[in-house]
C-alpha cells in the first residue's frame, strides 16, 4: 500500500457519501479494485460503480464484475463488441453507448449527463492521473481530494502530484482544507 490504513478508511467513508463512483477501465485493469465501502455499518452504503470503457477492454474476471450482483455496475462504452456486450449483460451489467469527443475518447460531459439522467447526482471520480487530468481540462471538477503518503516512491512515482494538479487549481478560486492522517495527509479543495 502507498497510503496508510487511516487514509484508506477515509476513502471508504468518502465512497459512502456518494451515489456512484466513476472510474476508467484502465484503473480496473491495472488495480483490479472493488470500489465499495468496506467499513462495518456502512457496507450497505456502497455506491453504484460506473466504468468508462470506450472499447470494452474490462476483463470479465475482474473483481468489480464478479461483485456486480451485489453492487450496481454500469459501463459507458462506444465501440460495439457484440459478444462482450452479451456476456456483460448476462452478468447484470447495464451498458450505455456514449458519443466520442474530438480526441476519440468518451465525451466526459456526456458521461456526466447520462449519469444524471439515470439518477446519479453525487458522483465520486476515483481514477488515475489520465482520467483525473481530463476531467480537470474539461472543467468538470468542483471538489478535489488528494491523499499524500509520506513514503518515497522513487522511480515508481511520477513526480510531485500535488505540484502537477496545482497548475489546474492556480487560476480557480478554491478553499483548501488539510487533514493529518498519522503521517499521511489529505488535501481537500473546494473549487468555485
Amino acid at each position: 500500500w502507498i497510503t496508510n490504513k487511516f487514509s484508506r478508511l477515509r476513502v471508504h467513508l468518502m465512497r459512502s457519501y456518494h451515489d456512484c463512483i466513476m472510474t476508467s477501465s484502465q484503473t480496473i485493469i491495472k488495480d483490479n479494485p472493488l470500489l465499495t465501502c468496506r467499513i462495518d455499518g456502512l457496507k450497505k452504503r456502497s455506491p453504484a460503480r460506473i466504468i468508462l470503457d470506450n472499447k470494452l477492454r474490462i476483463p470479465i474476471n475482474s473483481n468489480i464484475l464478479r461483485d456486480s450482483s451485489k453492487h450496481k455496475t454500469i459501463i459507458f462504452y462506444n465501440k460495439n463488441k457484440e459478444k462482450k456486450i452479451k456476456l456483460l449483460k448476462k452478468l447484470g451489467i447495464k451498458l450505455y453507448k456514449i458519443p466520442l469527443d474530438k480526441k476519440e475518447g468518451l465525451s466526459l460531459k456526456k458521461t456526466l449527463i447520462k449519469a444524471k439522467d439515470i439518477g446519479f447526482s453525487r458522483i465520486f471520480l476515483e481514477s488515475g492521473l489520465k482520467l483525473s487530468t481530463n476531467f480537470f481540462k474539461d472543467d468538470l471538477v468542483n471538489d478535489f481530494k488528494i491523499f499524500i503518503s509520506n513514503k518515497n516512491l522513487k522511480k515508481n512515482g511520477i513526480g510531485n502530484i500535488k505540484k502537477f494538479f496545482s497548475t489546474f487549481l492556480e487560476n480557480k478560486k478554491n478553499t483548501l482544507e488539510k487533514v493529518n492522517l498519522f503521517e499521511d495527509k489529505l488535501l481537500s479543495y473546494k473549487i468555485k
